[in-house]
């Protein structure tokens, strides 16, 4: 199954063409601007556009389409309400319907809805922006990370009198994703909103595209060409056929990309500062105060006058047990025996690995040969039985992955919460604590200092307008940004010495795996192109290849990595050279591999992964 994209009198392929044998369905289900899209976004990455075209186009759903041409299908739009929108609002609003593109800050503190639900002003203030941009006729894509934001969103749109939002979201069912679909065919403007595939999602007339915290990791696509929602919206306001995209990227802490373009005028920050939560490093107020349990002494009080006015919120690093599993006797890091990760207690008696998951049983020292084992760290479980000796007699409720909360109400109540997942509390939370800085500062990532100014700008934001926020631990620039409110100059400090060891976003990488050979001839397709260089290739073992799987290609631990850097400039060109490599790869293995199993991709095949977030996390 395809799609047809254009006719022309002949085609330059050699080989014989089959037959269209049937059209599927009465909507043509890929537009143009789409299709424009989905090549450019893969082209820039290195990949297919059919693969962005999944992301694009939901399934079909028969039924859903017949009710759609038969206009039997529900249109909330109907009830629709006008919003009027203030006069500040409505000049951001004739920036953005002109092609503007915006770097908004967004204010701390919770804000209450009309229709009585509590939602962060960020949303408060997107969903107004959206609203405007949809009554000047033209169509808005709202996109952020995850469904609570996606859901707090929907409720600000919808107590702002807005019911006919198209809603596209991986939780929907098949049917009603397929629905909102065809209502974003249509043609007359709409309010989209969902999370990173929205950024693909057809748009009659489209105005504007407002994203929600573009740092957030989950807006980076996990499947191949791995494209990041920040970059298509970046090149779909540039593709944009019936007049300017405008752009807003707002978030509580800016990403080091976005404040990349700031520098390079290509996005305007907002002028007006934001209200942000009083922050209190903890360190400096204590004075050697010492206390027994989880949290340090001023930090406690801190908790405990806040319970008596309300919840609070106390952010910790990882979910969990314990973080850490040691050796009794020699104090070595206790690590996994399939694939070398490390160990840690998902229960207080359940020992598994951190990366794959495997449970750990008769687990032996590799150093001394001692079966005995330590935690160290808390994650948020053990945090929550340390707070019950702690703080005695108080309500403590976890959210974690696998205790999911999305509210709270305004009666006392002790929230620990891993970071990302913290509820919103009615009337904001009466005071926040962060701990476990000094873990989360020392990731081995190049952007740690950046998503711990997110974490805790994000769990600060939750706070009453009148409280305060609490770090307990921790020093250096990154807490210094974080407590003083001067997260931009940290950033600007942060861009210059990356351009200067040519680290990301500074310059473009790319990531080439596979076996040897394999990479090899991938890095001799680059020859000699300026502003290019190769670190590498190193040995990268897989952590998750059991020798069995690859009955055609090794053990799968002879894989190589190669990471390439390149200029901005050149980008179109290594992409397209890298992805010569990849189709004479897997041309070539076919040839030599004529009887691989069906669907078993060969462990030394090559891989491609354009500007990779990760790529060089320790």
């Amino acid at each position: 199954q395809g799609y047809v994209i254009s006719f022309t009198e002949r085609s330059e392929f050699a080989g014989e063409l089959q037959q269209i044998t049937e059209i599927v369905g009465a909507v043509p289900p890929l537009t143009h601007e789409i299709w424009q899209l989905a090549r450019s976004t893969a082209d820039r990455a290195g990949g297919s556009a059919n693969d962005i075209l999944r992301l694009a186009i939901p399934k079909r759903m028969v039924r859903a389409e017949t009710q759609h041409l038969a206009g039997t299908a529900p249109d909330p739009s109907a009830d629709d309400l006008a919003l009027a929108v203030s006069e500040d609002e409505q000049k951001t609003v004739d920036l953005l319907i002109s092609g503007a593109r915006l770097a908004v800050s967004a204010s701390h503190g919770p804000e209450r809805l009309p229709t009585g639900e509590w939602v962060g002003s960020w949303a408060v203030r997107l969903a107004r922006l959206a609203l405007g941009v949809h009554a000047s006729g033209r169509s808005v894509i709202l996109v952020a990370p995850d469904y609570r934001d996606v859901d707090q969103l929907h409720d600000a749109l919808a107590a702002f009198g807005h019911a006919g939002t198209v809603r596209v979201d991986s939780r929907q069912s098949g049917s009603a994703r397929y629905a909102g679909f065809l209502r974003a065919l249509d043609a007359q403007p709409r309010v989209i909103l969902g999370n990173r595939s929205a950024i693909y999602a057809p748009a009659h007339k489209l105005g504007a595209v407002l994203m929600w915290d573009d740092g957030d990791p989950l807006l980076a696509e996990p499947l191949a060409p791995y494209v990041h929602a920040r970059d298509a919206a970046l090149i779909r306001s540039q593709q944009a056929s019936n007049g300017p995209v405008g752009l807003v990227f707002a978030s509580h802490s800016r990403s080091a990309e976005v404040q990349r373009l700031i520098e390079l005028s290509y996005v305007q920050p907002e002028t007006v500062a934001p209200r942000h939560t009083r922050v209190i490093a903890a360190e400096s107020v204590q004075h050697g105060e010492a206390s027994g349990g989880r949290v340090p002494e001023f930090a406690a009080r801190t908790i405990r006058e806040g319970l008596q006015h309300g919840p609070v919120l106390v952010q910790v690093a990882t979910p969990g047990y314990a973080p850490v599993a040691v050796c009794v006797q020699c104090e070595e890091r206790a690590q996994c025996g399939v694939c070398s990760g490390p160990l840690g207690f998902r229960t207080s008696s359940q020992l598994a690995c951190r990366w794959c998951g495997e449970h750990a049983r008769d687990w032996r020292c590799s150093n001394c040969g001692c079966g005995e084992l330590a935690m160290r760290g808390a994650g948020s479980q053990r945090t929550v039985d340390q707070f019950a000796k702690q703080f005695a007699g108080v309500r403590i409720v976890l959210s974690d992955s696998e205790h999911p909360h999305e509210r709270v109400d305004s009666r006392s109540v002790l929230v620990v919460a891993t970071r990302g997942a913290e509820p919103i509390a009615a009337g904001g939370y009466r005071a926040v604590v962060l701990l476990d800085a000094e873990r989360l500062l020392s990731i081995e990532s190049l952007r740690a200092g950046e998503d711990c100014l997110r974490w805790w700008h994000n769990a600060a934001a939750l706070a009453a307008e009148d409280a305060r926020c609490v770090l307990a631990g921790g020093a250096g620039p990154v807490v210094q940004a974080f407590v003083t409110g001067r997260t931009e100059d940290w950033l600007r400090s942060e861009l210059s010495d990356r351009l200067q060891l040519r680290y990301p976003p500074m310059v473009r990488v790319a990531s080439v795996t596979g076996g040897p050979a394999e990479v090899e001839r991938a890095i001799t397709k680059l020859g000699n192109l300026p502003g290019v260089d190769v670190l590498g290739p190193t040995a990268v073992p897989d952590r998750t290849a059991q020798p069995q799987s690859y009955p055609h290609g090794g053990d799968g631990n002879d894989l190589m990595r190669a990471i390439v850097r390149f200029d901005y400039s050149q980008g179109a060109e290594v992409a397209k050279r890298l992805r010569g490599a990849l189709v004479a790869d897997a041309a070539g293995a076919s040839a030599r591999i004529a009887g691989r199993t069906r669907g078993r991709a060969r462990a030394q095949a090559l891989r491609l992964r354009f500007d990779d977030r990760g790529v060089f996390d320790g």
